[in-house]
């Protein structure tokens, strides 16, 4: 990882790489960084009493070298406390986070600002190895400082006010670099999650929620609901859940109320566990890579919506999931959960082909192919 920072460092030639005292600046679960402060003058001592409470996104338009040849040159009066390189995602320190470093104007004494090498009049493109090594850094930064992992606390340079700059540009992933984030802040807790077939009882007519969700996709896994009804009006309890639950419950000894209470939901349970679908049990997001990754893609694969399997869940397995749930009533977030499982197993069960290859979408990713 930190090659192309030497060779960075190489190639401005009067560069000394420094011990840093700025690394200390950091907890241990921050990624592999380099110390290459910026020059006196390109920023501030301090923060001048100011609480760090937003990250900011920026893009070079230009390459790594000239971007922190740029904040070391003397009198520049330009800096940004990380620089992440696009290749193999090589992260610089600049500026200590203790510091002011001048990347957004008035939003300065209050942000931190992680600069991304990007190019593309010389093909330098935002990576699937730079989104993950920025997410990590900026999930870490985080949590450090208690600042809420959403967009309106990671923010693009040109969403503050008081600013003329347009980076990062449309080409810049919001949608995977926020799932990347949150992937890495809820990793500890969610990296062992067993996903459930059927929602906990106590849900009744006019309900509408993912547990609802959930208990649909349940039905319609064991051919009590059409598909497409639950496509076209999912997370409600109504009249065509409420009448489809009632017949379940009639040909499975229990009291047809309409009602999912404990006693429906022990029935549905058993019924699940007599043909559970063949599809990973654990909660799956970006970054992980693992076989049970593989069966997930093999399965996005057979109903058109992937073209291979790489066992890694990259940028390509993300908008595959994402695309699904979009097609299928589930709120589009891009991670494997009940709900997606469940209705997984039933477009593999109930169909053949759902999505045509030509609207297949490919992000760069230099990590795997994915």
């Amino acid at each position: 990882m930190l090659r192309v920072v030497l060779v960075c460092a190489m190639a401005i030639g009067s560069l000394t790489i420094l011990s840093a005292p700025a690394l200390a600046d950091g907890p241990s679960n921050y990624p592999p960084l380099q110390w290459l402060p910026a020059a006196a003058g390109n920023y501030e001592h301090g923060r001048g009493g100011q609480r760090i409470s937003a990250i900011v996104i920026h893009e070079t338009d230009g390459s790594f070298t000239s971007a922190l040849n740029w904040f070391r040159k003397p009198g520049s009066l330009a800096s940004a406390h990380y620089l992440v390189g696009t290749w193999n995602g090589a992260i610089a320190q600049v500026v200590a986070e203790s510091d002011t470093a001048y990347h957004a104007r008035s939003a300065n004494p209050w942000t931190i600002g992680i600069e991304h090498e990007f190019w593309p009049r010389y093909g330098i493109y935002h990576t699937d190895a730079q989104y993950r090594s920025s997410a990590k850094l900026t999930c870490a930064i985080a949590q450090r400082y208690g600042i809420p992992i959403d967009r309106d606390h990671i923010v693009g340079h040109n969403e503050l006010p008081g600013n003329d700059h347009r980076d990062p540009g449309p080409t810049w992933n919001w949608t995977y670099y926020m799932s990347l984030v949150r992937a890495c802040a809820a990793r500890p807790a969610a990296a062992n999650i067993d996903l459930p077939t059927h929602p906990s009882p106590g849900l009744a007519f006019g309900d509408v929620s993912s547990e609802v969700a959930l208990l649909q996709w349940g039905l319609v896994y064991l051919g009590r609901i059409p598909m497409d009804e639950v496509v076209a009006g999912g997370r409600r309890f109504g009249s065509l859940t409420e009448t489809s639950l009632t017949v379940f419950q009639s040909t499975n000894g229990v009291l047809a109320t309409g009602a999912y209470g404990e006693e429906t939901a022990a029935a549905l349970a058993r019924a699940l566990d007599a043909d559970p679908p063949d599809l990973p049990a654990k909660e799956l997001e970006t970054g992980a890579e693992s076989d049970e990754v593989s069966r997930l893609q093999t399965t996005l694969e057979t109903i058109g919506y992937m073209d291979r399997v790489t066992g890694y869940f990259g940028p390509m397995t993300f908008d595959a999931v994402t695309r699904f749930q979009s097609d299928h009533g589930i709120e589009a977030t891009g991670t494997y959960e009940a709900v997606t499982r469940m209705a997984l197993a039933s477009a593999l069960r109930y169909r053949v082909s759902v999505a045509p290859a030509s609207e297949t979408v490919s992000i760069v990713d230099s990590y795997i192919p994915d």
